[in-house]
């Protein structure tokens, strides 16, 4: 019996540990007006695909981009150094929010953004064109047949 009991708590010790290991760092919270400025001219363009935002985690690993259809997930570039923020992206505005990007570190931003932003923006309109094309009726251009 004491056996199981230590075997079950071993599980959930490792359980906790691997969820810990897997789960996303903080999303920045720190408002950026600069870094607003170095994505605003993909802004008209991510409206247009259906964008709503991008995070990029900290971690180098991946960006999630936050669309109309869903979240699509892409491979963070290699060759340049990690970043972390987010862009929230409205009718009206661009938002930036990090809490690691500074006037130093700026042209290292700026490398970010002209890399994930025009590859964010193919994406979306791949995955809209996908949308469109197989309807809501699951492939038949949403006709229900």
């Amino acid at each position: 019996m004491r056996q199981t009991i230590l075997r079950s708590l071993s599980a959930a010790a490792v359980a906790v540990w691997l969820g810990a290991c897997a789960s996303p760092a903080p999303v920045p919270a720190t408002p950026q007006p600069a870094l607003s400025t170095l994505a605003q001219p993909y802004a008209d363009g991510m409206r247009k695909a259906g964008i709503q935002s991008v995070t990029v985690y900290g971690n180098g690993a991946r960006v999630r981009v936050a669309t109309r259809n869903g979240d699509i997930y892409l491979r963070y570039p290699t060759g340049l150094a990690q970043s972390s923020f987010v862009l929230y992206v409205d009718a009206n505005s661009i938002d930036a929010d990090s809490d690691a990007f500074n006037a130093g570190n700026s042209p290292q931003y700026d490398a970010v953004i002209k890399n994930i932003l025009p590859e964010a923006i193919r994406w979306t309109q791949a995955n809209n064109q996908r949308v469109f094309e197989n309807g809501l009726g699951g492939g038949d251009g949403g006709r229900g047949r």
